[in-house]
């Protein structure tokens, strides 16, 4: 799956959300929604249940969409449910499909229902901008965020968090990734720059 921009413009495709079945051979366009000039942004696939997709989107008024799709692409399901921010991150629980996470400039908000409710995690005053959500995959209740202010670790799932940013010169992290193996947690910031931290 990939993420090309314009999701629908009217009754007329343009871009968007693209699934290959054959290894990227060849591509079959998505229609998500039916909001004229829609636009998709992220998207995850649950590793538990690969037929479990979500992709955030905005309206053509910038306000946020989150679809679902149960089987693989084929059909979509608006799962927004109060979340109104423009969606920057979303990730998929390793272990359970229903748990996911979708960051926006202002909220990391968490669904332990599929998307049926949402819950705004509670963050210190001073974090916005949360770009980037992964899991320790050896560890699912270990959820790592990167926003504008640095980097923030929870290890009960999202209910409590606790900011890792001391060292990190450059706080604005654009994108994490965690190798469960070694317990070290990487965070890629604006400017170019590459922090990594054992745990």
């Amino acid at each position: 799956m990939v993420i090309t921009g314009q999701v629908w413009s009217g009754s007329i495709y343009t871009a968007g959300v693209q699934i290959s079945t054959n290894g990227g051979s060849s591509w079959t366009p998505q229609k998500i929604c039916d909001q004229e000039n829609s636009q998709s942004r992220v998207a995850a696939i649950a590793a538990s249940n690969p037929n479990v997709v979500y992709v955030g989107c905005n309206s053509s008024s910038w306000t946020g969409l989150i679809y679902k799709s149960t089987n693989g692409g084929a059909a979509w399901t608006a799962v927004t449910n109060g979340i109104q921010s423009v969606p920057e991150a979303l990730a998929v629980d390793p272990q359970d499909p229903n748990i996911v996470y979708v960051g926006t400039w202002s909220e990391l908000w968490r669904s332990a229902n599929g998307g049926t409710s949402w819950t705004k995690c509670v963050f210190p005053t001073y974090a916005y901008g949360f770009y980037s959500a992964v899991f320790n995959t050896n560890n699912p209740k270990e959820v790592f965020v990167g926003c504008g202010k640095g980097v923030f670790y929870s290890k009960d799932r999202g209910l409590t968090w606790t900011d890792l940013s001391e060292g990190l010169l450059v706080t604005n992290v654009n994108q994490l990734y965690f190798n469960a193996a070694t317990r070290t947690l990487y965070a890629a910031t604006e400017g170019g720059s590459l922090w990594k931290r054992t745990l």
